[in-house]
This record gives C-alpha cells, sequence and structure tokens, in this order.
C-alpha cells in the first residue's frame, strides 16, 4: 500500500511541480510589472479576501468533511448510494457559494477595510475595493474545483485536480502580460487573468468527473443521513477554518501596518515555502486522507498508524532537506526568481529576512497538515479548532510584539512558526491518546537520520555558493546557471547521504524513477 500510495504522491507532486515552476514564472512577471510597493500590496489584499474564504468554505471545511463520508458510503453502502450523497453535497455547495459570492462583492469595502486596516492612501483603498469586487467570483470556480479534488480523490484520481492550478497560473500571466494593457490600471488585467484562470480550472474537472460516474443532479435533502453528517462535522470544521483564516487575517492587518511594501515581502517569501508544501506535504495528504479514511470506517487502527507515520516520514524526506537549502540559498533563490524590473535589492533583502525564519518551520508545518486529515478521517473537527484557538492567540501576541523589534515584517514569520509549532505538539499529543499511540519511536530515527542528511547538504551549499558571484551586476543567465548547480549539486549530496544512511524512503524514489524509465523504453 505505501508504495501505491507514494507513487500517486509522485503523479501529484509532478503535476504540482509544473504548478509551482509557472507560479513562480507568475510572480516573477508581476514583481518585473508591479515591484513589491503599495499598488501590488492593494491586489494581494483583494486576491487574499476571496482566496482565504474559498479555504475556509472549500477545502477548510465542506470538502475535507465530504471525503471520509462519502469514503464510508463508497465501503459500506456502494457508489449508487455514494453518488447520491455527492450530488446532494454538491447542490448545497452551489447554493453556499452563490451567497457567498454576493455578499462579498456586495461588501466589498467593508472586507477591505478590514483585512487592509493598515492602508491609508485613498487611492490604494479604492483601487483594492475595485480589485476584489472583479475577482470575487473567483471563489465559487476555485470552490467548485477544491470538491471535485474531493471526489476524484476518492476514486484515486489525483492528476486532474493537482493540475488545474496551472491554469489559474496561465490566466494570471495573460492578464498581466495581454490583458493589463487595455486598462489605465494594470491590475486589472491581473484580475481578470484570476477569473479566466478559475474558469479554466473547472472546465479541466468535467471530464475527470463524468469518466468517475459523477451526475449532475440538483437535489436538496437536509434529512440524508450522509449531509447530517456532514453538517455535525463541517460547523466544528468551520469553526476551525474562521480561527485559521482570522490568524491569516490578523498577519495581514499587522503588515499593512508597517512600511509600505511589507505584505509584498511575505506574500513572496510564502510562495517560496508553498512549493514545498503544495508539491510534496499537500500532495501527500491529498493522496493519504481517502486511504486514512478507509482504516478509519473499518476501526483498523494498526494500518491507521502505519499509513499516518508513512505520510509523515515521506513528506518530512522532501520538507526537512528543502527547508535548509531555503535557509542557506534564500537570498540567492529571491534573487533569482525575483529580483528585475521594479523588484531590487531591497525587496529581495527583505524578502529573503522573512523567509529564512518562515522556512524554520517547514518541519512542525509538516507534520500540522498531515494532523489535520488524520483528525477528520477520524470524524473530529472539534480538536482541532480548539488548538487552533491557542495557537491563534500565540501568533496574534507574538507577532504584534515582534514586529515591533528589528525583525519588523520578519516578526510575523516568526510567530507564525511559534503558533503553528505549539499546534502541532499539541494534537500529536492528543493524538496518541485517541489512536493508542502513533509509533514515535519508529518515527524519531528516519527523522534524526533526514536531519543529518540535510545538514551535510546545507553545509555543501554553503561552501559551494560562496565560489559564485552575485548582485545586480551579474546576467540572469549566470545567476540561473549558478543556482541550477546549487540545486542539483545539494540534490546530489542529499541523495547520497539518504543511501549511505539507509533512508527507507529514498527506496521509493529510485523505484518510481526506475519504473518511468521502464515506460519510456516500452
Amino acid at each position: 500500500m505505501k508504495k501505491r500510495v507514494f507513487l500517486s504522491t509522485m503523479i501529484v507532486a509532478g503535476a504540482t511541480m509544473l504548478s509551482r515552476i509557472l507560479g513562480f514564472v507568475r510572480d516573477a512577471v508581476m514583481a518585473y510589472f508591479f515591484g513589491a510597493g503599495a499598488a501590488l500590496d492593494g491586489f494581494i489584499v483583494a486576491f487574499r479576501i476571496p482566496n482565504l474564504l474559498r479555504r475556509f468554505v472549500a477545502e477548510g471545511t465542506l470538502t475535507i468533511c465530504f471525503v471520509p463520508v462519502y469514503t464510508e458510503y463508497l465501503e459500506k453502502k456502494g457508489p449508487a448510494e455514494a453518488l447520491k450523497l455527492a450530488q446532494k453535497t454538491f447542490s448545497f455547495l452551489i447554493v453556499v457559494l452563490v451567497a457567498i459570492t454576493s455578499l462579498g462583492i456586495l461588501f466589498s469595502p467593508q472586507l477591505v477595510s478590514l483585512f487592509g486596516y493598515g492602508f491609508t492612501d485613498p487611492e490604494i483603498i479604492k483601487s483594492t475595493i475595485q480589485l476584489n469586487r472583479i475577482m470575487f467570483p473567483y471563489i465559487f470556480f476555485v470552490s467548485i474545483v477544491a470538491f471535485c479534488m474531493g471526489y476524484l480523490n476518492s476514486h484515486h484520481s489525483f492528476f486532474a485536480p493537482a493540475i488545474s492550478p496551472v491554469l489559474l497560473n496561465v490566466g494570471m500571466i495573460f492578464g498581466v502580460v495581454v490583458l493589463s494593457r487595455f486598462f489605465e490600471n494594470g491590475l486589472w488585467g491581473l484580475a481578470f487573468g484570476v477569473l479566466l484562470g478559475g474558469c479554466m480550472q473547472l472546465i479541466l474537472q468535467i471530464p475527470y468527473m463524468i469518466k468517475h460516474g459523477f451526475k449532475m443532479h440538483i437535489s436538496f435533502d437536509f434529512k440524508h443521513p450522509g449531509i447530517r453528517k456532514i453538517g455535525f462535522m463541517v460547523l466544528p470544521a468551520m469553526m476551525s477554518g474562521a480561527v485559521s483564516q482570522v490568524n491569516l487575517l490578523i498577519n495581514t492587518i499587522l503588515a499593512s501596518m508597517l512600511p509600505g511594501g511589507s505584505v509584498s515581502y511575505l506574500y513572496y517569501s510564502d510562495r517560496l515555502t508553498e512549493i514545498v508544501m503544495g508539491v510534496f506535504v499537500l500532495s501527500i495528504a491529498n493522496v493519504t486522507l481517502p486511504e486514512l479514511s478507509r482504516h478509519a470506517a473499518r476501526n483498523e487502527l494498526p494500518e491507521l498508524r502505519i499509513a499516518f507515520r508513512n505520510a509523515v516520514t515521506s513528506s518530512l524526506f522532501f520538507a526537512i532537506p528543502a527547508s535548509v537549502a531555503l535557509m542557506v540559498c534564500g537570498r540567492e533563490i529571491v534573487e533569482v526568481l525575483f529580483m528585475r524590473g521594479e523588484f531590487g535589492e531591497l525587496s529581495a533583502d527583505n524578502t529573503y529576512k522573512a523567509l529564512f525564519f518562515a522556512s524554520m518551520g517547514l518541519f512542525s508545518l509538516t507534520i500540522y497538515k498531515l494532523l489535520i486529515p488524520m483528525y477528520y478521517s477520524l470524524k473530529d473537527t472539534r480538536t482541532p479548532f480548539i488548538t487552533a484557538l491557542i495557537a491563534l492567540s500565540i501568533n496574534a501576541v507574538t507577532g504584534y510584539f515582534l514586529m515591533q523589534t528589528s525583525l519588523v515584517h520578519a516578526g510575523l514569520a516568526v510567530s507564525s512558526v511559534i503558533s503553528i509549532m505549539v499546534q502541532m505538539v499539541l494534537l500529536l499529543y492528543l493524538l496518541r491518546r485517541k489512536i493508542s499511540g502513533v509509533d514515535l519511536k519508529k518515527t524519531v530515527i528516519p527523522v534524526i537520520k533526514l536531519l543529518c542528511a540535510s545538514t551535510v547538504m546545507g553545509a555543501v551549499l554553503f561552501i559551494l555558493r560562496d565560489y559564485f558571484i552575485w548582485g545586480a551586476t551579474v546576467s540572469f543567465m549566470v545567476k540561473l546557471f549558478q543556482l541550477i548547480t546549487l540545486v542539483v549539486a545539494g540534490g546530489a549530496v542529499y541523495m547520497i547521504s539518504c543511501y549511505l544512511l539507509r533512508v527507507h524512503e529514498l527506496n521509493f524514489v529510485i523505484a518510481a524513477v526506475v519504473k518511468k524509465a521502464g515506460r519510456r523504453r516500452r
């Protein structure tokens, strides 16, 4: 089973990697045209509002609650009854999304005044409201895509949901390069590009949904046992999601109170850490959730513990070296990806400052991202909510004080790391009691091996980095070649170290590569 999950994860990770690469192209284009100033701060805030609500309504609540119940129906009641549940859930989601989209457009001024609390320039506030109204329907498209992801993943179909973000990036790049020419405010073109990307994402899912048996049928039945079961899970999950989004809201508000560009610095830093979370950790979480749900539905606790442990070690196999690499070579990565046009040395330095501290939290963030689907597979949404409240309090207090130190905007990254670490420890401790242990002893040794291999890799990168020349006077192609050299050398050292330390997860990487090479020869 572990091999099948790992290979499925590689499919998702490959698709997500393509999306992230194109995402960096998108961010590089944005940085070139708009830099990291107050105007782009306004766009980021305007885009963040529907994006956060999407995570709150779809990915954060209804969809992640839908998968365990839908999987239980597939296992115990068969495909016909499971399809009825999916249709009724879809119908409910449509109504909710239409209402949210309409209210969001209507109350955009109030939402912008909340999320951009620190904005004082009337022109920036006006622009942010306009951009938010243009982009708010994006929540409708992407939330339906999130529902499709839950349905398709339950049927072991992972490619379409994973590749769909590529289309969002295509839409946004098209918006900057082409559509922005038709507007006085070029950011309007980017905003319409977001809508175009969301529409293309949804269209991509349709043939895959049909292939796996989904038939469009609007049906409202709030007394359906499956809907009621999802409903009981949704409320605490929604509250937990609300806490998470309030946490992000607080960081956005605090960043908007700092000097112009602070929101953008944190945004670009998040984009770099998200490549690790999105390509590997969330890929593994998406693949693992249906497996966890099946074991939970069958009450197979030993298998549940093994599946969770495998997900953790597989994720950390990628997350730990990525964390070290970002800390050591983060400044050079920022320089290659973003430093051109309006994005100068100061922007690169400030982005790396936030990135350095954010990278420290990848270890705890990785485990946290896997703990959440574990709790949802057990139909427990109350515990994540309580721990999220504790993390929210810690983040708000530490963020407020740390941003007033020499860390400035990087203080918000540090506060996020502290809060997520506390939440991870609490969830892990409570999970041990819930499923009679989590095999920590069998997890610690592989993690120590990964830390040792990553440390060796980090030392090599630190030495090799100083042999290269960086700075504004060095051409982009030279910087790119140097960065690729660092990536290849670091990856090789890490893999060799893992081989010498007999890291078990390396076997699955080799098996996946060999299998793919065998297919190409045929």
